[in-house]
């Protein structure tokens, strides 16, 4: 059997039966699942042939030699390598090409379990296979699968024992051609759907690392012959906000009576809100489809994180059989309302929201197995920037469940790219297309922090001939048709979500940020309308990490090579060594930040200062110039940018290139620079013809206060003048607060800093923004000496005698550089001026130097979590 479709079933295919997993309980003799996660053993094959019988007897008696056991499932093979020090970490200097030899070889997965019932129907579930697989059973092969991006589902019948062996064949996706080893596009005349990621150096290696294995879980699930074969929930809420709807969509199969399907609401407290039932009607196979209503008057509402709670209801459907749950199937829900005022400006339960984020990536490029801690930090780092949205790029594997369970209960929106669908006109790819979409959205449609379905990434941009590298006219994106067969899918099932066939798209070329989206690609191209945006579905610049990640993922005569200068000259190409190309990807040399406003690096770490910090600084500008919507003469008060998502949030790979947390989760120096620039209410200097100052609040409540604009002069070390102003500022306005020269601020030297603060009646600080009057390089910064003091809350608190440029916090823990958090770093400071830091890393003492970017002065203080 070759599996062509996500799931299988008797007397039909790609029946999504597995969107139930592991959500389900059973009571008396009645459906169940268990987990087949021990007893693994792993070995390699020479590629190309089929499993020997000799194997498959040492998988059915334990024995033989050269096999290693899987110490936890899901396992991928270079986690088995690396558990049992067959293989280095594969990111260590040098040691990637040492991992291709996996990529190449055939790999066997195999274990042994018990059914305690053979004759009773049953099937294997696999959620994660990467990626062309042969499942033998009991020494048979029962299917193949070449799909990493979908589940799939086996029935047993004919092939379950009391005691069973499963093996998994896993073919090497690589072949010969050309007299060099290529990836497989198709095998056995199916398209290999899985990501070219694994092919390329763009978020991970530079030398191939392809993983295989199992990534997911794997589970026996039996049914006596009834089960829930799909359930699909859909929460809605009206335009009063006061009336909540349920409505479920149940298919199975049963050959049992009297049979019925009962669906319950329950709260947080698990209190029943609301209960429908009703009795089942079958086809002459046994087959039911039948959908449920359910109300809910006044439901607690759920709101992206930072502008309410994000209260979770609880879904129950059972299939009753004689009275008794024979299966129950759970689902958390949210009611919430979603609009849009205009194209890709959101309304969430009848106010705007702005979507402010970063493209999340696979987290490993090593492993597709989910790992919760890795997850959780990455979403606490987030969280810190204040992001509220994510979008996740399609060119890689989706994440797995918990990914979304955890943007429901942290409030994160999400713009979810289909993954790597083959958008094209063949009639092969559309089909293949439609299904891989129709898996994702049955699977993750009642999630309330799902916001958006997109086709693909950049699908349309390359037939464009200003943006494809060749400047060719490509024609028409082939892809259109099939993309908007999706969009009639999404329409479909998920009427009431936003559907764009890919990303970006729309306006006077694919790439208009004037309509619709824009990747922000601004150092390769000139694109016409960049000031202010309608909505940035990605925009990068590159640095390098921080100089410790930096000495962790190089070799150590690359971090700095010998002779080597950074004096950019004519004929120069690259801004850093030729050495670090080892280390990069994607013309990153091209994309830097504005690094020709900071001063020429003469070591290691000035150079990750100047890229980082340059890179920062583009950020903060483009990010607060997006926030305010407009330019200060515009007379309107419309804010043109409904969102704006960096590319990309988190590091794959140790790389020189676009993350803001790499990949040991340490934040790049621009991290910190959104952090500021994402705050919900902000000041921004707008510095042109004249200065302005600007307020923007992106909190759901009205801001007022007192802000203060001081104009302080570096030699003189003194604030040399002072304009004070009330503000009120309703949620999701921005607004001009102050022309300086209209206030008594109008020419001044350019060793003077602007300074701004917004302060509440109460003594509350809510926001602060400096800015330099020149570019960092033609300022003299003076040599500042900073004093911290620990708070008994385990936060510091720092005062500087002297302006203090680009504070920079370090941790040192018996050595251990990495894993020092805190919530802000790189920041600057004024005479007068009182910064508090939290410390949310891992560590529970160690010492804490703080230093101006600038001054030789270091102070450092012992550190104890209280």
């Amino acid at each position: 059997m070759t599996i062509n479709s996500p799931l299988l079933h008797p007397g039909r295919l790609a029946l999504l039966a597995g969107l139930l997993f592991f959500h389900c309980m059973a009571a008396k003799a009645a459906w169940t699942t268990t987990e087949l996660s021990a007893g693994w053993r792993i070995k390699s094959l020479a590629p190309g042939g089929e499993v020997p019988i000799a194997l498959l007897t040492e998988a059915a008696t334990g024995q033989g030699a050269d096999w290693l056991s899987v110490n936890q499932m899901p396992r991928m093979v270079h986690e088995v390598l690396l558990d049992h020090k067959q293989i280095e970490a594969p990111w260590l200097p040098g040691k990637t090409a040492a991992c291709a030899w996996v990529a190449e070889r055939d790999w066997v997965y195999a274990t042994r379990f018990t059914a305690p019932d053979p004759a009773s129907p049953a099937y294997l579930r696999f959620d994660g296979l990467d990626t062309i697989v042969a499942i033998w059973l009991n020494g048979k092969k029962i299917a193949e699968t070449q799909n990493m991006f979908v589940a799939h589902r086996l029935p047993l019948a004919g092939h379950l024992q009391k005691d069973n062996t499963l093996v998994l064949h896993f073919r090497s996706v690589f072949a010969p051609a050309d007299g060099k080893l290529k990836p497989l596009s198709q095998y056995r005349g199916q398209p290999v759907r899985r990501s070219d990621q694994n092919y390329l150096n763009y978020l991970g290696p530079d030398q191939l690392l392809s993983r295989v294995g199992v990534f997911d879980r794997i589970a026996l699930q039996t049914t006596e012959g009834s089960e829930l074969s799909e359930t699909i929930v859909a929460a809605s809420v009206d335009e009063t906000l006061q009336h909540g709807r349920l409505t479920v969509d149940v298919s199975g199969v049963t050959g049992a009576r009297p049979t019925q399907v009962t669906t319950r609401l329950l709260d947080a407290s698990g209190q029943t809100l609301d209960t429908q039932s009703t009795a089942i009607t079958v086809d002459p196979e046994g087959n039911f489809t039948v959908q449920l209503l359910l109300s809910i008057a006044q439901p607690r509402l759920w709101w992206p994180r930072g502008y309410g709670d994000q209260p979770l209801y609880t879904v129950e459907t059972a299939l009753v059989v004689d009275g008794h749950d024979h299966q129950v199937v759970r689902k958390k829900v949210g009611f919430r309302r979603i609009t849009q005022s205009s194209p890709l400006h959101f309304v969430v339960n009848n106010v705007p929201v702005r979507l402010w984020g970063g493209c999340w990536v696979t987290p490993d490029c090593h492993t597709a197995v989910w790992d919760p801690t890795r997850a959780d930090r990455l979403f606490a780092l987030a969280e810190n920037a204040h992001f509220n949205a994510f979008r996740v790029w399609g060119v890689v594997e989706p994440p797995r469940d918990e990914f979304y369970e955890l943007a429901d209960t942290r409030g994160f929106l999400i713009w979810q790219d289909f993954p790597s669908l083959p958008l094209g006109p063949s009639p092969t790819n559309r089909a293949q297309s439609l299904a891989d979409a129709e898996f994702m959205l049955k699977r993750l449609q009642h999630h309330p922090s799902i916001l958006s379905w997109c086709g693909g990434n950049e699908n349309a941009l390359w037939h464009h001939p200003e943006y494809n590298g060749k400047l060719e006219d490509r024609g028409p994106w082939p892809g259109q048709a099939t993309a908007e067969e999706v969009g009639e899918l999404c329409r479909r099932l998920d009427p009431d979500r936003y559907f764009q066939p890919t990303s970006p798209y729309g306006g006077i070329d694919p790439n208009d940020p004037q309509q619709i989206n824009t990747h922000g690609y601004t150092n390769l191209w000139y694109v016409p309308g960049y000031d202010y945006l309608n909505f940035a579905s990605e925009d990068t610049r590159i640095a390098a990490p921080t100089l410790a990640t930096v000495k962790r993922m190089m070799h150590p005569a690359d971090v700095w090579p010998a002779g080597y200068s950074a004096l950019f000259k004519p004929g120069t190409v690259y801004p850093f060594p030729q050495e670090w190309l080892k280390y990069t990807t994607s013309f990153s040399w091209k994309k830097t930040g504005p690094i020709e406003q900071y001063y020429d690096a003469t070591d290691a770490a000035s150079l990750v200062h100047r890229l980082g910090m340059a890179e920062s600084q583009y950020y903060t500008e483009t990010v607060e110039r997006q926030r305010r919507g407009r330019a200060a003469d515009d007379p309107t008060d419309r804010r043109r940018c409904g969102g704006y998502l960096v590319w990309k949030f988190n590091d794959s790979w140790p790389q020189i290139y676009s993350g803001k947390v790499d990949y040991f989760l340490e934040p790049y120096h621009a991290y910190y620079g959104l952090r500021r620039a994402f705050a919900p209410v902000m000041l921004s200097f707008e510095i042109g013809t004249y200065v302005w100052l600007w307020a923007v609040n992106d909190s759901p409540s009205p801001v007022s206060g007192t802000i203060s604009i001081e104009l302080f002069h570096l030699e003189q070390n003194r604030v040399r003048k002072t304009i004070t102003r009330p503000v009120q500022l309703a949620p999701g306005r921005s607004q001009v607060v102050v022309r300086l020269d209209q206030a008594g601020i109008g020419s001044f030297r350019r060793e003077h800093i602007l300074s701004a603060t917004l302060t509440t009646a109460d003594g509350r600080e809510l926001a602060r923004t400096v800015a330099l009057a020149d570019i960092e390089r033609n300022v003299a910064f003076p040599a500042a000496t900073l004093e911290m003091r620990l708070l008994p809350d385990g936060s510091l608190e720092l005062t500087t005698d002297k302006f203090a440029r680009s504070i920079e916090l370090s941790g040192d823990a018996g050595g251990d550089e990495f894993g020092w958090f805190f919530d802000d770093n790189y920041f600057d400071l004024l005479p007068g001026q009182t910064k508090i830091v939290r410390i949310l890393g891992r560590h529970q003492s160690g010492k804490i130097t703080a230093r101006p970017w600038y001054s030789p002065h270091a102070r450092t203080i012992d550190w104890r979590v209280p």
